[in-house]
């Protein structure tokens, strides 16, 4: 196994290998995760996986909007230019990593995560790739997964 492909054969807990996707990940697991695997755009992700990182960056960007509010009572509600800004810092410091999870998600569904340029389709963009991040597993989505020794074997072909 490489060491610059992000993956792990390690068992992590949970008794799951980090390049694997963990059906019924925990919360704790889910986030801990998207974490170690912020750059990874390759193999899979299980739906527990995406939807618990999913609530909890929806969560924290909420609170980051909702917090400064309680200092500017006179503000608008979510127009606290604090909040605003850290929101967007939010979004920037995560983007990366949701791309990246979200290509493991659609991979695991047996998706390209190519398909996740359907974000920039105001609306009906956004809404075709939440149909596709609820759908099961697919067994055909192992051909995403890179397979032990493949990073190697690739950067010797170079």
């Amino acid at each position: 196994m490489s060491h610059n492909d992000g993956q792990s054969d390690d068992v992590q807990p949970g008794g799951v290998a980090l390049r694997d996707p963990f059906v019924g990940a925990p919360f704790t697991e889910a986030v801990r995760r998207f974490w170690r695997k912020y750059t990874v755009f390759t193999g899979r992700a299980s739906r527990s996986e995406f939807w618990w990182w999913w609530l909890t960056s929806f969560a924290i960007g909420l609170v980051l909007q909702l917090v400064p509010q309680a200092f500017t009572p006179d503000a608008p509600l979510l127009e606290n230019p604090v909040g605003s800004y850290l929101f967007v810092l939010w979004a920037v410091v995560t983007l990366i990593g949701g791309l990246a999870l979200g290509a493991r998600r659609l991979h695991d569904a047996n998706r390209s995560g190519f398909w996740q340029f359907l974000h920039v389709l105001p609306g009906i963009g956004s809404l075709v790739l939440f149909v596709m991040f609820l759908l099961p597993s697919n067994p055909k989505g192992t051909r995403f997964d890179l397979l032990p020794g493949a990073a190697a074997t690739t950067a010797r072909k170079r």
